[in-house]
């Protein structure tokens, strides 16, 4: 069993990291930038100038920004003494590619169709996964043998499920959203860390208020909601349940006793006024940013890294936001409203 103290060269190694993370100044710059060109510039900057080195497009940005994702998960991966522990992060991208895959599949179209969509943040290879879900060739995908199992397991009954419910492709995503969290809070469970089972009680949480307002709007039956909901976090099913019955703009008082009162009142709130889940993401993101800084206490164990990643991912995602809007001409006030906190 690995021991806390086990990670005290990569603990050490994120510490320094932490330290080339975006910070305030470096946000405004780019949110204040006269162009998406010169928002661009400023990545030269910071941790973002080697993944940086020979592009030159602005509209390119998600290459720069998806490397330099890609270059921290090897960093961890090579530095951890216990690679299962980063799953809770990469299995997410696992899931990702697996939903992509097997829509794929089922509107016939070939690997090649879909090759752009996909990506090789996840911990099962890219290959192994193709090979199984249009060939269903078996071979090793490189994690532990029992979570190996179940996702193959699932990945064959959700596609029954499909034609189970009418070939509704949001049956896909809402399945194996499910099953991902609890492959996830398996991995924290057995992490023993009680900062890891609470951050993703807290994940799950907020999926199901993001799925809870997404199916009310488009006013999707509650036995969808039922075979969607997540199990494992704080707030119990029957809640939902019952708000679920209840219209929208009911939601807000009902989790007003909860941990997430702020989130639901400024995701309605702006989804009322402008028919955009934009704040309700931001609000979720910035709940759990907040969470996880809390692992900058700690000196020892897999939390700081499990921690770092979600802050560079983190700041993949201003970046992107910001790029986004700095090349459609958004006006910086109105970029900084929907940015999220830093870690």
């Amino acid at each position: 069993m690995t021991n806390k103290h086990d990670f005290a060269y990569s603990v050490g190694l994120v510490r320094t990291l932490e330290s080339l993370l975006l910070n305030d100044n470096e946000v405004e710059r780019m949110t204040l930038a006269a162009s998406g060109k010169e928002a661009f510039k400023v990545l030269n900057e910071f941790d973002y100038s080697d993944n940086k080195a020979g592009i030159e497009d602005p509209s390119e940005f998600q290459k720069v920004i998806t490397e330099g994702l890609l270059e921290i998960k090897e960093m961890l991966t090579k530095s951890t003494p216990n690679n299962r522990v980063l799953n809770i992060l990469l299995h997410q991208y696992d899931f990702h590619n697996i939903k992509t895959l097997i829509k794929a599949k089922l509107s016939d179209k070939t690997y090649e169709d879909v090759e752009n969509l996909v990506n090789g943040m996840g911990a099962i290879p890219l290959e192994a996964l193709k090979n199984f879900i249009f060939e269903g060739i078996l071979n090793p995908w490189g994690i532990d043998e029992h979570t190996e199992l179940y996702i193959k397991k699932k990945i064959i009954k959700v596609q029954e499920l499909f034609e189970k419910e009418d070939k509704n492709p949001q049956v896909i995503d809402l399945y194996l959203d499910q099953k991902l969290m609890k492959i996830v809070y398996g991995i924290a469970q057995d992490s023993q860390s009680q900062f890891l089972v609470n951050y993703v009680k807290k994940l799950i949480d907020v999926s199901n208020i993001r799925l809870f307002f997404r199916m009310k709007t488009q006013e999707k039956e509650s036995n969808l909601y039922e075979i969607a909901f997540i199990w494992n976090g704080k707030i119990p099913y029957a809640k939902l349940q019952e708000a679920y019955k209840h219209n929208l703009a009911d939601f807000p008082e009902i989790m007003r006793p909860t941990d997430y009162a702020k989130i639901v009142d400024e995701g309605y709130k702006y989804y009322k006024e402008e028919k955009t889940f934009i704040y309700l993401e931001r609000e979720i993101e910035n709940y759990l940013i907040e969470y996880i800084r809390l692992a900058k206490l700690r000196a020892f164990g897999p939390e700081p890294l499990i921690a770092y990643f979600l802050a560079k991912k983190n700041n993949a995602l201003i970046i992107r936001m910001i790029m986004v809007n700095k090349l459609s001409n958004i006006e910086p006030k109105e970029i900084q409203k929907r940015l999220r906190k830093l870690y």
